[in-house]
């Protein structure tokens, strides 16, 4: 297996194009003019000409999620090294997801021998990537930053089914009642137990799925689908506003990129 190294040329364009990452995931979290409702003027097809600088969710080539087609997927070499640790937490209410946001070193990941702290992780209800055309009940995305402001994602997909133990044992009390902007302090924890089950793993170049849609982001999906349930899947909807209950932005087109697969080192 051979390791897809990036051209000089689009290792440049991601570059440049992580500049604009001064704001995490959650860029437009405390602006509500958009949404994820199809017929709305603010949904999702819509988001692009809202504002200028959200021109990337309609014009951009390498959007995300997207549909991932596994008989088309191209081997890799390792590309992914994990070491989360326990660190202060708080949950909050952005009115569009409930986020976990880690204040302090929480340990991250290395990609391509480049460190990414781990920033924050917030739920999709349901998940915003396929595989095979399939989508799931929900998705997880953890979300890290190195230090020249690029960033890392990686995805976990759930379908109904046992309760998940992150949300069971560490924060369920802390999302009841959660009002918008509201937070709650989770002391001290990690997200190890979330990703400790997943060695496979897909790769591809992508954006944040939500407003403004900057790309250059590192994308890893997890190919192991985890277990959540139905009642978790609720706790996570309930405290948010009602048009962003169901807060998957649609599958974007590929456009010629490349999706690799490759089993992590543990």
């Amino acid at each position: 297996m051979t390791n897809p190294n990036l051209s000089p040329l689009l290792f440049t364009y991601f570059v440049v194009s992580s500049l604009s990452f001064i704001v995490i995931c959650n860029a437009a979290a405390d602006e509500h003019e958009y949404n994820y409702d199809a017929a709305s003027p603010a949904g999702p097809h819509k988001w692009g000409s809202l504002t200028a600088e959200w021109k990337a969710c309609t014009n951009g080539k390498s959007q995300t999620p997207i549909d991932i087609d596994t008989k088309k997927v191209k081997e890799q070499a390792t590309d992914l090294k994990k070491a989360y640790k326990a660190a202060p937490a708080k949950i909050a209410n952005k009115g569009h997801a409930i986020v976990v946001e880690w204040d302090g070193d929480a340990g991250g990941i290395e990609v391509n021998g480049t460190t990414y702290k781990l920033v924050q992780c917030h739920w999709h209800t349901p998940s915003e990537h396929t595989i095979d055309g399939k989508q799931y009940d929900a998705e997880l995305h953890f979300v890290h930053k190195n230090d020249a402001g690029q960033l890392a994602v990686v995805g976990v997909l759930y379908e109904v089914g046992d309760a998940d133990p992150f949300l069971a044992n560490t924060i369920k009390d802390k999302i009841k009642g959660l009002g918008d902007d509201d937070e709650n302090d989770l002391g001290k924890i990690s997200a190890a137990k979330s990703t400790s089950d997943n060695k496979k793993y897909f790769r591809y170049y992508g954006s944040l799925t939500t407003p403004p849609c900057s790309e250059g982001v590192i994308w890893t999906l997890a190919e192991t689908v985890k277990s959540i349930s139905k009642d978790q899947i609720d706790l996570l909807k309930e405290p948010l506003e009602k048009t962003y209950q169901e807060n998957a932005r649609p599958v974007q087109d590929l456009n010629g990129r490349i999706v690799t697969e490759f089993e992590a080192e543990e």
